[in-house]
């Protein structure tokens, strides 16, 4: 069912007129912009509907159970993944400090504040610590008769640069960075006193397969995009980046930072040696694992395949949708997910508004919310959600608003930092109150893609 009303969705968003769906609503009729979970149901009952309206006799084909069973599947799939649903209706989902078992009662105090769903994030940390704060969760979660399930979410094929030999690099508009893979030290150069240099930064990248994939005026996106430039030259050894943007003048570049290169198909798999040797690991702990960097139904059988391989076929999926490839094919990539029966997407905003452009981040997250929808498929709505509040214990607005948004997910993330008890409380409470007045809506359907020609 779920698979066939996927197809439908994606169908019916490629074929409709905006222009109909204005009509349709002027007659007092469903615009067929919120019906993702039931798309053929909805389509029979207004067909029917404007039969009867032009003089027809009234043959309602959607009983109201063909309606409600798309959201029941939905809530039954969310159910599978995340664990019994809360009345607040979106659950929290909280990352694990790495020492998290140090502290023997934090656990305890997370599910009281109201977490519902623990999550290791395997690109910090390691095997000890994982499973010490593993076992510390279900000790809390049996005291308080709960069921937490535990994500291990997989670092995949980060591209990050090295560490700084001398401290955090200064850069500038106009500066040349170095990019290579000779060893993992980055190194920055004396600037004369114009402030010019006389050569350029040295950055260590990893893999060493971005190189060849970095082609003269491809973008490079570092720290999260605060320093922006663009290939002038490469070969395998190295390239020529020319600085072309960078928050607030100048910006410290420091160690292990993240390089986003959205012009550039790097030959890696999302699926990593290091990321086969963490599921080794967390054999036995984990409930579920999400997949970084996905961008291709390939990448979900692969995973699929690794755990076969390893008695795991019962462990539930969560893909990571952080690429434009992910959100070009992720039609596909939910069928794919859809081969086993607990799985679920993770609207990982932070790589993917760096990568398709924060202007495009909000379509893109809402289509990926419809299409999802449309195959029953649940949401963790994910990164730097309330971030200022758990780092400081204060929020600005819009994070206020951000994190209301996330009702129309199934589960939100929220990251750490040390004010995460209040954070959790405090985003329990929001939810509590949103989810009175605030269920899962859209706007027009446009072709799917929308975010990548706006």
């Amino acid at each position: 069912m779920s698979a066939t009303n996927l197809v439908q969705y994606a169908e019916l968003r490629n074929a409709l007129p905006a222009g109909l769906q204005a009509d349709l609503v002027r007659l007092g009729l469903s615009s067929l912009s919120r019906r993702e979970a039931h798309v053929e149901p909805t389509l029979r009952a207004v067909r029917a509907a404007l039969v009867a309206m032009n003089g027809g006799a009234w043959n309602d084909e959607s009983p109201a159970a063909s309606m409600d069973a798309g959201v029941a599947a939905l809530e039954r799939h969310a159910d599978d993944l995340l664990g019994p649903a809360h009345p607040k209706g979106t659950r929290i989902m909280v990352s694990l400090p790495p020492a998290m078992a140090e502290d023997p009662t934090l656990a305890d105090r997370l599910i009281e504040a109201g977490m519902d769903v623990a999550r290791i994030n395997a690109a910090h940390g390691n095997p000890e610590q994982w499973r010490a704060n593993a076992e510390s969760l279900r000790a809390a979660a049996a005291r308080a008769d709960r069921t937490i399930r535990l994500c291990v979410d997989l670092a995949g094929p980060k591209v990050r640069t090295g560490l700084c030999s001398q401290g955090p690099i200064e850069i500038r508009p106009g500066d040349r960075l170095w990019l290579h893979a000779d060893d993992a030290i980055s190194t920055g150069s004396v600037r004369l006193p114009d402030g010019s240099l006389p050569t350029p930064h040295r950055i260590a990248v990893t893999p060493r397969e971005l190189l060849g994939a970095l082609k003269p005026g491809h973008r490079v996106l570092i720290d999260d995009g605060n320093i922006r430039g663009r290939c002038v030259s490469s070969s395998p050894e190295g390239a020529d980046v020319v600085i072309e943007r960078v928050r607030s003048g100048a910006w410290p570049l420091k160690d292990r930072k993240g390089v986003n290169v959205p012009d550039s198909d790097v030959p890696i798999p999302s699926l990593t040696d290091a990321d086969l040797a963490t599921l080794d690991a967390v054999a036995g702990l984990a409930d579920m694992v999400a997949l970084s960097f996905v961008r291709s139904p390939q990448d979900v059988l692969d995973l699929h395949q690794a755990l076969d391989v390893r008695g795991l076929a019962s462990m539930a999926v969560v893909a990571k949708v952080e690429t434009p490839q992910a959100c070009r094919d992720l039609p596909s990539i939910l069928l794919a997910l859809m081969r086993r029966p607990a799985c679920g997407v993770m609207l990982a905003r932070g790589d993917l508004g760096v990568e398709i452009g924060f202007e495009n981040l909000p379509i893109a997250q809402d289509e990926v919310l419809a299409l999802c929808e449309a195959a029953h498929m649940p949401v963790i709505w994910a990164t730097q959600v309330l971030e200022s509040m758990t780092e400081h214990g204060f929020p600005t607005r819009g994070e206020v608003t951000d994190a209301a948004d996330s009702a129309r997910a199934d589960a939100v993330m929220l990251g750490i930092g040390p004010c995460l008890l209040d954070t959790t409380a405090f985003v329990h409470d929001l939810l509590t109150r949103i989810q009175r007045i605030r269920a899962r809506s859209r706007a027009l359907l446009v072709p799917w893609g929308g975010w990548n020609h706006a």
